[in-house]
């Protein structure tokens, strides 16, 4: 992409410096010092993406990146650099060869340009501790998403370029991309899939050929995306059912579904399947607790935002409070995050005290372990005793 390598010429006449920022592990310099730098030391580029505004990338530049053992961690284990997506020319060409639209997006490459893997949003310092340790691993293991080519040189289609240089990004019209994939060969491609990831609904045999060569997808070219793709075949699939709750509907439509799916993503599946028709369609919240309660899944990030969108409907029948306390207790432990934790314990502290405590003091420890004030919750559990 010609744009992309004018890009690099113009970082290259950049030395390498530190970031303005709190975070001196970051450095800015050409891509071509960087990836020399990540060579000569034996170490992959961390890449943080980010803008002004996003309050996400805030929170991790000032929560996380500074404190002493992420420092020391990145300082020790990678290369280190950022970029503005909306103001340097470079970042919109990491967005456009990595399909990133939400921030902050982290990329770990290596010094040869392969993506060993991506990650997102705000993480809590524990957290992202854990991401930095088993990117390392992958680094030292040779394991890298091999969907993607070493350069920012693509031969992605007009209207995927459209899509992210234009300046009012609109999704590209169906009939251009269904052209554009019935011609090609090689579904497995990086341009392939890109496009696969801007068509709203797939042709019946790229569907197919993913569900199932999914996991191959995901080896490839990541969790993340793959997760995108994955959710807009599940959303196609809810078209067919009634805006009006029908229970029995609603059980012949998972059972014909199922059989469609290997097990792991079907638990995926059935999940996604209940949160957007029993709640986000139908309104029910009661039926979409129920059903999380009896189809049990670990994904700790479901309890913690359900909390929001739920938020009206646990005020107005506290009834549905003891329910998602019954979803919640199988799912959160002493490491899940300091939010979700925080949001159950005081949802549980009137109808479950010892539910409550165990979060309180679960918290309570993860607060401290982040040089946060405890105060609050040892007020708290000083109530429950």
């Amino acid at each position: 992409m010609k744009y992309a390598f004018k890009a690099l010429l113009l970082a290259a006449l950049l030395p390498l410096t530190a970031l303005a920022q709190d975070s001196t592990q970051f450095i800015k310099g050409s891509w071509e010092e960087l990836t020399a730098k990540a060579q000569k030391e034996h170490k992959p580029i961390f890449i943080d993406t980010y803008f002004e505004g996003c309050h996400a990338c805030k929170d991790m530049e000032v929560k996380v990146f500074p404190r002493p053992e992420v420092k020391k961690y990145m300082e020790e284990n990678f290369v280190c650099t950022g970029y503005d997506v909306f103001k340097e020319a470079f970042g919109k060409d990491l967005c456009a060869k990595y399909f990133m639209t939400g921030f902050p997006t982290y990329l770990i490459i290596s010094g040869e340009g392969k993506l060993i893997n991506t990650g997102m949003g705000y993480q809590e310092p524990f957290q992202f501790m854990q991401f930095l340790q088993r990117n390392t691993e992958m680094y030292k293991s040779d394991k890298y998403l091999a969907g993607f080519g070493n350069s920012l040189k693509t031969d992605d289609p007009e209207f995927y370029k459209t899509f992210f240089y234009a300046k009012d990004r609109k999704y590209p019209d169906s009939a251009v991309v269904k052209t554009y994939l019935a011609a090609q060969k090689d579904f497995y491609k990086e341009s392939v899939f890109k496009a696969m990831l801007v068509c709203r609904n797939l042709p019946a045999n790229y569907r197919d050929f993913y569900i199932k060569n999914r996991n191959t997808y995901i080896a490839r070219f990541g969790d993340e995306l793959n997760t995108r793709i994955f959710e807009g075949l599940l959303r196609q699939d809810l078209s067919v059912l009634p805006k009006q709750l029908d229970e029995k509907v609603f059980a012949a439509f998972l059972a014909k579904q199922q059989a469609g799916y290997s097990a792991a993503d079907w638990q995926f599946a059935q999940m996604y399947y209940a949160e957007n028709y029993l709640y986000k369609t139908c309104g029910n919240a009661k039926a979409f607790l129920e059903f999380a309660i009896a189809h049990h899944d670990n994904n700790e990030n479901r309890v913690r935002y359900m909390t929001f969108y739920l938020g009206l409907d646990l005020q107005k029948d506290p009834s549905l409070k003891d329910l998602y306390a019954k979803w919640a207790e199988p799912v959160l432990n002493e490491h899940s995050s300091l939010e979700a934790l925080q949001s159950l314990a005081y949802m549980c502290k009137d109808g479950h005290p010892e539910q409550a405590k165990k979060y309180f003091t679960w918290a309570m420890t993860i607060a401290a372990s982040m040089g946060n004030s405890t105060e609050n919750y040892q007020k708290e559990l000083s109530k429950l005793n």
